[in-house]
């Protein structure tokens, strides 16, 4: 069985088609639930409905989370189709194919047809990578631009054309304005690894590091340095002390662990064929004559590392070195395709196998544990077929078919991302605490919080909230509704002039809506 396409329009036909199949299909298909999405959905809203374009606010207060590149392309998308969660998430979509197009031009160049094939399947494979192009969150923009960037300083150094250092530059600051330093200083560490294998360190001033700096700085000074100033030096203070500095010296928020939940997290991230990771960085060490594979490794190390150190520990933090993990996967495929497997890959087989029949049966499981989701257990179901998919690819390996192993896999695995946005997350959302709330109040109520609520709430009612921290307050709020997640919120009924109306727990998360009316 060959794996090939003919000639290369046909291969670019391929990659641009099944790029946009698992960048865009679904991207509004629920609405924006999750915590991440939901503070950065709804600064991009505050920024269009305000027309404040340098500050980030949530409700009406400072957001220093973030840079505001990502929330600059959410207002393009406001401006195409209004602010709706389609117009949050379409570019973040966007970047995903450019992504997968960028990756595959990239391994056709430096490694040829069949690895180009291989890596583009083994991405779009990876339904938890590809997931991430389906948020309104920064990373799909820092992914694009991390990769895009180290793309071009490999181009450069294959051909020595000052356009792809420009490039470089250029596209390192884009990451910068996405999400911070890191996007300069791991891509810098990958090409100071990469050069000092390559002992080609003595010829650093080649690459014009002063000059490129001076680039990025250009490009990126003029917001922080305005927004320093508008925020009397706030935002700068967040920013750089409690979400970068704070982030790598101390977990924050509950996100810690050992080095070990880094690689755990990777090994979701490239599922079904992230078994094979270190097999993979296993035949670049030996065909290391091949800078291009070094390179992949070198970026891809670098990553690993940094943020297994790292106190705080989330899945998408490694995800920018997921375009050369892939690469690293296409290249061993490909090999394994020309001389087939080893025998001591049926570790990672087996591995794989025994995950892909559990995934149902653990579904199953998890969702009868959760009381608000038992009645959707039946849900599970839709599983069954990469657990099918999982068995076949293992029946393959048996019978010595690399290419039928791959993609079995690959699919059974890649419908998972169409299986749960199209039908699995829809469902669970409508019993998020946003829906409860919606289906059981006035369209043109008053609200107010009490302390705290769920972030999803001011993106889902296109408003922002009135906060109060004193029961005192709601004196002259006769005919309000009061809403709370807050722990002090949760029994307010026991105030005479306060009546609960619904409750609902957050889905996989350790807090409980409570809405009440005022009387």
């Amino acid at each position: 069985m060959k794996f090939s396409l003919e000639n290369n329009q046909k291969g670019w036909i391929f990659a641009v088609f099944v790029a946009a199949l698992v960048s865009f299909t679904f991207i509004n298909a629920y609405p924006i639930s999750i915590l991440d999405e939901a503070k950065n959905a709804e600064a991009a809203r505050e920024m269009w409905a305000s027309e404040d374009y340098w500050v980030p606010k949530f409700n009406g207060e400072l957001r220093t989370d973030k840079p505001p590149l990502h929330y600059y392309f959410m207002l393009l998308g406001f401006k195409l189709f209004g602010t709706t969660v389609l117009g949050a998430r379409f570019f973040s979509a966007v970047m995903g194919f450019i992504t997968l197009l960028a990756t595959f031009g990239f391994a056709r160049k430096h490694f040829g047809k069949a690895v180009a094939q291989t890596t583009m399947v083994i991405l779009v494979g990876s339904f938890f990578f590809m997931q991430e192009f389906h948020l309104a969150v920064p990373d799909p923009y820092l992914i694009a631009f991390v990769t895009l960037g180290l793309f071009s300083f490999y181009h450069f150094y294959a051909t020595k054309k000052q356009l792809y250092l420009v490039l470089f530059y250029f596209f390192l600051a884009l990451g910068a304005l996405s999400k911070g330093p890191v996007a300069i200083a791991l891509p810098g560490l990958s090409v100071g690894l990469f050069l000092v294998l390559q002992k080609e360190l003595k010829n650093t001033f080649r690459y014009y590091p002063v000059l490129g700096l001076l680039g990025i700085a250009v490009m990126v000074v003029p917001w922080f340095w305005q927004v320093h100033l508008k925020t009397d030096g706030l935002w700068t203070q967040g920013f750089f002390f409690d979400h970068n500095i704070s982030r790598f010296s101390a977990p924050m928020e509950g996100h810690g662990g050992s080095f070990l939940v880094t690689w755990g997290f990777i090994l979701l991230g490239l599922l079904p064929f992230s078994f094979f990771i270190p097999q993979a960085f296993r035949h670049a060490w030996r065909e290391r004559t091949n800078t291009a594979l070094i390179f992949a490794a070198c970026v891809a190390g670098v990553f690993i590392l940094f943020f297994s150190i790292s106190s705080t520990k989330l899945p998408n933090y490694t995800m920018p070195c997921y375009a050369f993990l892939a690469l690293l996967l296409g290249a061993f495929f490909t090999k394994k395709i020309e001389v087939g497997f080893s025998r001591w890959n049926i570790v990672s087989v087996v591995l794989l196998l025994l995950l892909g029949l559990a995934l149902p049966v653990a579904a199953y499981v998890g969702m009868r544990q959760e009381a608000s989701l038992a009645s959707l257990s039946y849900l599970a179901i839709g599983l069954i077929p990469t657990a099918i998919g999982t068995l076949l690819g293992f029946l393959f390996y048996i019978r010595k078919k690399t290419v039928a192993f791959l993609l079995s896999n690959a699919f059974s695995w890649g419908m998972l991302l169409f299986i749960l946005h199209g039908n699995l997350y829809p469902k669970l959302t409508a019993v998020q605490p946003t829906t409860a709330v919606t289906e059981v109040i006035p369209d043109d109520a008053n609200i107010v919080v009490y302390k705290r609520m769920d972030a999803a709430f001011p993106f889902a009612f296109q408003q922002t909230f009135k906060v109060i921290n004193n029961l005192n307050d709601t004196a002259n709020l006769h005919g309000f509704y009061l809403l709370t997640n807050h722990p002090e919120g949760q029994d307010l009924d026991a105030f005479e002039n306060i009546r609960r109306v619904i409750s609902r727990k957050a889905l996989f998360e350790n807090h409980t809506t409570v809405l009440y009316r005022i009387e």
